[in-house]
């Protein structure tokens, strides 16, 4: 630990000119010499480890499909359980009452890794019960079906080489893996559909005869997709008039999964042993649901330092190593910004954890604080959490303070020119980064004044 003492006076002004920039930087200006009041900058070396992450909580209709492996990282492998939004029936006239094909179409924005990646995809029904409500990715898919039983699959890459570029470069064309369906599962749907007076029902009772898919990753290791929408299309012949003349088209009913019905996504990582080692020198974030960082404050050794006095600021910052080199790097957690929302790095008490997810709050910097990555700097810094750390002094003098770091992504929106945070979920894209502790690496500046917290 490092203390430098600073006596704010009118005297010391002109005694110490050459520290002008140290008396600014913690905002005390020019006082009478009776008035003048100490300050205390220290630093603290901090410790931290990294923590494995069994499950995370993800409210959406978005999901991640495909295998991954970093030789660095690991593993990561996404899918998910949905269910099905009846969002359009059938025509009235059905050619022949029959069926042609069904197909469940995958639509995704973008991807990860090696876009000529031979892949795979395989669906199950849901057979086994209906999905619940229970938002965590530690879902087992055989508790819901069959797996034994594929109800259709499709080999593909990420960019689609069978399709011409007139059609790839189309501006309304949008990427999607097309998986062939039982076509007599259709017709069965149809017939029930006709036999309810041409209804499919409330989404609570479709859900209920129809539960719903589980959409696995079942061959490849090398990409990753980013699901936008999900949807099974009941195509037929259907006969109408056109200039007074039969007209024979080809129309389909449509089972999109929306936010009225239920998508459980499921991650499996796989970690290279030394990711989950207790360094000296380093400790881990990956995502999505890998693992993340324990920051552990010292509150004991603080107050011995500094009793109740008032804190100005403490300021944590926390510096990555560069990206391990590989053909297809993880990117950094905490990096860009995509359509409305901000990826940033989270710093919480494990006990809020739960709480903060599942009601969508955003960082409140008093209890929690979230920042983006500096490239600048090549680090984290979280410029002041001195609230976060008095509070742990009064509640708990005795105990260490421990403080999760976690990859986020905020959605916001923009108001007088000033970005309005309002919901913070977990990062869902492939991402890893290694960041720095030990010695020096790892500290909190703390300045504090005489005054004494009451």
């Amino acid at each position: 630990m490092k203390t430098k003492l600073f006596l704010f006076s009118l005297l010391s002004i002109f005694v110490y000119g050459a520290c002008e920039d140290t008396i600014d930087s913690i905002g005390i200006g020019l006082q009478p010499i009776e008035d003048s009041i100490s300050a205390y900058e220290t630093i603290i070396n901090i410790d931290a480890y990294t923590v494995k992450v069994d499950s995370i909580f993800t409210n959406s209709i978005n999901g991640l499909l495909g295998n991954f492996y970093d030789p660095y990282y690991g593993n990561i492998k996404g899918g998910y359980i949905c269910q099905y939004y009846p969002s359009l029936g059938f025509g009235d006239s059905v050619v022949n009452h029959k069926i042609d094909s069904v197909r469940l179409n995958i639509y995704y924005s973008s991807y990860f890794g090696d876009s000529l990646a031979p892949m795979e995809v395989s669906v199950y029904p849901v057979v086994k019960k209906q999905l619940e409500n229970n938002y965590y990715t530690n879902i087992n898919p055989d508790d819901y079906c069959n797996r034994n039983k594929v109800w259709g699959s499709k080999s593909y890459t990420a960019w689609d080489l069978t399709l011409p570029d007139s059609i790839r470069n189309n501006s309304t064309y949008y990427k999607n893996v097309s998986i062939p369906l039982p076509t007599d599962w259709g017709q069965t749907l149809y017939e029930e559909y006709l036999q309810q007076g041409k209804t499919l029902g409330s989404v609570e009772e479709f859900t209920k005869r129809f539960p719903g898919t589980y959409i696995e990753s079942s061959f490849g290791s090398r990409n990753l997709l980013k699901v936008d929408i999900t949807e099974i299309s009941i195509y037929y012949q259907e006969c109408y008039k056109k200039d007074g003349k039969d007209t024979i088209a080809t129309n389909a009913a449509v089972l999109t999964v929306t936010e009225e019905v239920i998508q459980l996504n499921h991650f499996e990582n796989e970690y290279n042993a030394k990711l989950l080692e207790d360094y000296d020198d380093k400790m881990y974030l990956k995502t999505p649901s890998g693992v993340i960082s324990k920051i552990i404050i010292p509150v004991p050794e603080i107050i011995k330092n500094f009793g109740k006095k008032k804190f100005n600021s403490v300021k944590l910052n926390i510096a990555a190593y560069p990206q391990p080199q590989s053909d297809y790097p993880l990117p950094l957690p905490g990096v860009g910004i995509s359509g409305s929302a901000k990826a940033k790095l989270l710093l919480i008490e494990p006990d809020s954890v739960k709480s903060f997810f599942e009601n969508q709050k955003v960082a409140d910097f008093n209890t929690s604080y979230s920042v983006a990555y500096s490239s600048t700097t090549g680090s984290y810094s979280f410029d002041n959490i001195a609230n976060l750390i008095q509070n742990a002094m009064a509640k708990a003098p005795d105990k260490n303070l421990e403080l999760f770091l976690i990859p986020v992504m905020v959605e916001y929106y923009t108001y007088n020119y000033t970005d309005q945070e309002y919901a913070t979920s977990h990062y869902l894209a492939p991402s890893a980064v290694t960041l720095k502790k030990g010695g020096d690496n790892l500290q909190i500046k703390i300045i504090a004044s005489e005054l004494e917290i009451k």
